[in-house]
């Protein structure tokens, strides 16, 4: 039980502030001065003085310089600040490690305080903003003005602040006609300080100190013409468009990939497409079911293998197993290859591939193999049969490029771009690019790369004779599909026609249409296919074959590892800011 209570304590002791981990050792700030000095050429020199507490031993603080600015405008800018000396009480330098943090919108101070023990020490810190002034225009009743909004303190500091007070001093004749402070947490609007102005100089007095992660924000404005640096209101409309441009990127993207796709991907002028009672000549089902859709798929490989099947170089064997007492059966399928390989040189080169895979991917005899034992085999072999099958309608003049290497330049172009818009994104998002506006590049972003996804697939471009081709083959599939309406039963002369176009049915996809059909007049079972259960039909049988297609496409396609102030404020608003600790 006692230790339980120790390991508890541990715990809790983790949880608290550095400033509370070790009995008397504390940290806070007595007082938090700054001066901000506004000079003619829109700088501002910020002198902050902190008279910090040390109760027991410590070696400094940290000060972090929040350089997060917004113009008057809204556009999110980075401060250009040069840090200057950095000193204690008399004046002697103090050892500083500089570093950033926050993807670089923090500059981070890490100050040694010599003799930090049971004492109170003075830490003045200098630095030079180059860009901290707003500059807003006429608005309807509202004139023109110049503005500072600064985060004095910060709202990140993890140790209270027991007073603030801040004094900013204008050039000579520059009187501020607006004032604000807001005090609290980040985000609070409240006012719990004072202002005292005195022609150009204004002080801000907090009326209570500040607990940790609160702050004070001031701002003032004054009229225009005393600050240099006053942009002209033509050159932020720009900059307004110039951040809202990335809404181009998706037009730009389809302006481009729409004239690349004009030149380089875009088919013939489609005629229309009149029914074919029969396939183009000389094409195989794997090359018609590629030329529809550009893709040698799984569906046209497993058709060649039927296809293989009906002209006898393969024999198909539906085996069926009984487990658990007879409950559940197991379905494979044996492939048993006919012909030797001298009598293939008949064949096309995707088809004698095919025959080459299944001899290489089989664990035994290369003339007999199992559908299950092709599992995590037979992929190897696939890019060459896909290769055979593009190659030879490339060499029939179907296509002046293959369709999957036109497609893969295509998404490579399709990659870079989303590479260049994605870094654009993540820039914009981190906050180290600041010209765009972050939700229109992500809007933008997810268009485009919808744009060049669209267009990399369209890009395979076939050419006039493979375009009257690919025409031809959906009149065949419009054929296959149709055959039992009146007016096609007529072309149905033998069962043997159906043997014959059922491997073009399968590589299109319209396998159960054409069985249908021939329901009435295939009653007996090829001879190229043999197993199965129950009595033999062309619909019983056109099911079979679709069971067996699947299994093969999955065993064929596996592979090893496959699985499936200025109009509002707010404490913590304004430039600058940030906060520190000590350590």
């Amino acid at each position: 039980m006692r230790s339980r209570v120790l390991l508890l304590a541990g715990a809790v002791s983790l949880c608290l502030p550095l400033s509370a981990r070790s009995q008397g050792q504390s940290i806070r700030i007595r007082d938090f001065g700054a001066l901000l000095t506004v000079h003619t050429d829109g700088t501002v020199d910020v002198l902050e003085q902190l008279t910090v507490r040390f109760n027991g031993e410590w070696h400094g603080i940290n000060r972090d310089i929040s350089l997060h600015h917004n113009t008057a405008r809204g556009r999110a800018t980075k401060l250009d600040i040069q840090i200057g000396n950095i000193t204690d009480g008399s004046g002697n330098p103090l050892r500083v490690e500089e570093s950033t943090k926050d993807n670089g919108w923090t500059r981070s101070l890490r100050i040694y305080v010599p003799d930090a023990i049971d004492a109170d020490r003075k830490v003045l810190i200098h630095y030079r903003v180059a860009n901290a002034i707003r500059f807003y225009f006429k608005t309807g009743r509202q004139d023109a003005f110049d503005e500072l909004y600064w985060n004095v303190t910060g709202n990140e500091w993890d140790m209270p602040i027991d007073s603030v007070h801040a004094r900013v001093v204008l050039p000579d004749g520059v009187i501020p006609t607006r004032t604000a402070v807001y005090t609290g947490l980040a985000g609070s609007r409240a006012s719990d300080a004072k202002i005292e102005q005195d022609e150009n100089e204004v002080g801000f007095i907090s009326l209570h100190g500040l607990a940790p992660y609160e702050g004070m924000t001031i701002a003032l404005g004054w009229p225009p013409g005393y600050i240099a640096g006053r942009p002209s209101e033509a050159h932020e409309q720009v900059l307004d468009l110039v951040e809202w441009s990335p809404y181009l990127f998706p037009l730009i993207a389809f302006v481009l990939f729409y004239r690349y796709w004009r030149r380089k991907g875009r088919d013939p002028k489609g005629e229309a497409i009149v029914v074919h009672y029969e396939p183009v000549k000389g094409m195989s089902p794997a090359e018609l079911g590629t030329l529809v859709d550009n893709t040698a798929d799984m569906e046209d490989i497993t058709a060649t293998l039927v296809d293989l099947a009906v002209r006898g170089f393969v024999h198909i064997t539906e085996l069926t197993q009984s487990q658990l007492l007879g409950l559940v059966k197991k379905t494979d399928y044996r492939i048993d290859i006919l012909r030797k390989r001298n009598e293939w040189s008949v064949l096309k080169p995707h088809e004698q591939s095919y025959l080459n895979a299944l001899g290489e991917s089989a664990p035994l005899d290369e003339y007999s193999m199992k559908v299950s034992e092709l599992q995590n085999r037979f992929y190897r072999c696939l890019p060459a049969i896909k290769n055979a099958i593009y190659d030879s309608l490339v060499a029939a003049g179907f296509y002046l490029e293959r369709p999957d290497k036109s497609r893969a330049k295509a998404v490579g172009f399709s990659v870079l771009g989303m590479i260049v818009i994605g870094a654009v994104a993540v820039l914009t998002f981190s906050g180290n690019l600041t010209l765009f506006q972050p939700r229109a590049t992500l809007i933008s972003a997810a268009i485009t790369i919808v744009i060049l996804l669209m267009f990399a697939q369209l890009m395979p471009a076939r050419t006039v004779a493979g375009a009257r081709a690919r025409e031809a083959a959906l009149g065949f599939k419009e054929f296959l599909s149709r055959v039992e309406e009146e007016r096609y039963k007529r072309m149905i002369t033998s069962p043997a026609l159906f043997e014959k176009y059922l491997p073009y049915a399968m590589a299109f996809g319209v396998a159960d249409r054409w069985a249908s059909a021939f329901k009435d007049i295939y009653r007996e079972p090829p001879q190229w296919y043999s197993g199965g259960t129950g009595p033999f039909n062309a619909m019983s049988f056109s099911q079979s074959l679709g069971n067996f297609s699947s299994a093969a496409s999955n065993s064929m396609g596996s592979s090893p590892g496959s699985s499936g102030s200025g109009g509002g404020g707010s404490s913590g608003g304004g430039s600058g800011g940030g906060g520190g600790s000590g350590f």
